[in-house]
């Protein structure tokens, strides 16, 4: 399957909000129903809580921004949770008014050319974000996420690290993350192997009910792979969390 275009990279990102008035959709899977989106939004912020607390991070007061932040979901959990200073920033109009409408500061703009100061955030986080991003213009958000950075800051990612066919996905494998990031004097610190989805790839595709089915099944494995392989790369995982430090 082709990947998206430039322009149809723009358009679809640019719209998506406008399309779909379901704030979890709008964010995860757009044709998906509810229960489908509040799996990946649970395992993703079962995986961040694991690592933050395990590590033992602090981010009260912690200037933390969230780039493509959509609707404002790691806003709230950031702020709510963790009493992090946050502010976000996303290339749709209306997520922004949807986040400023909340109390949010948030901007609209790409993460290829921020309206920060250089060092200005103390930790950064990307939450299968940077996998959307063409191949070409990666390196160029990557480059900027260390500019805002402050030193000793830290990125906070989940991203692809399979060969997804999707045409607005653009995963890497875990060694070329790395190397992207080390590039801009980023270090990784943390990897866990992260959104196993076993019975929803291995269910036959005309299984009835599959979605609701596979979904169900995989709540409980996934939890146990999480644990498994935190502070682990994983093979079969089709994303990784990965902490780089600069």
């Amino acid at each position: 399957m082709n990947k998206l275009n430039h322009k149809q990279y723009d358009n679809y990102w640019h719209s998506i909000h406008k399309k779909t008035a379901d704030d979890m959709a709008a964010v995860c899977f757009p044709e998906k129903p509810l229960y489908f989106n509040l799996f990946f939004d649970r395992i993703q912020k079962h995986a961040i809580n694991s690592y933050l607390r395990k590590e033992h991070m602090l981010l009260t007061g912690k200037r933390l921004l969230d780039i493509g932040c959509g609707r404002g979901r790691w806003l709230s959990f950031y702020q709510d949770k963790y009493g992090a200073d946050v502010t976000g920033i996303d290339l749709s109009s209306k997520a922004v008014q949807v986040c400023n409408e909340q109390g949010f500061n948030v901007f609209e703009g790409s993460i290829t050319q921020m309206p920060f100061e250089t060092g200005h955030f103390d930790f950064i986080n990307s939450t299968t974000v940077l996998l959307h991003l063409p191949y070409d213009i990666k390196d160029k958000a990557i480059e900027e996420i260390s500019r805002v950075l402050k030193v000793r800051g830290k990125v906070i990612l989940i991203e692809s690290t399979w060969d997804d066919p999707s045409p607005h996905v653009y995963g890497l494998p875990l060694s070329k993350w790395e190397e992207t990031f080390n590039k801009y004097n980023m270090h990784l610190v943390h990897k866990s192997g992260h959104c196993f989805n076993i019975f929803r790839r291995k269910l036959p595709t005309l299984t009835p009910f599959r979605d609701y089915l596979s979904i169900y099944m995989d709540y409980p494995l996934e939890y146990i792979l999480m644990r498994l392989f935190y502070g682990k790369k994983s093979d079969f995982a089709l994303q990784h969390v990965m902490v780089f430090e600069k």
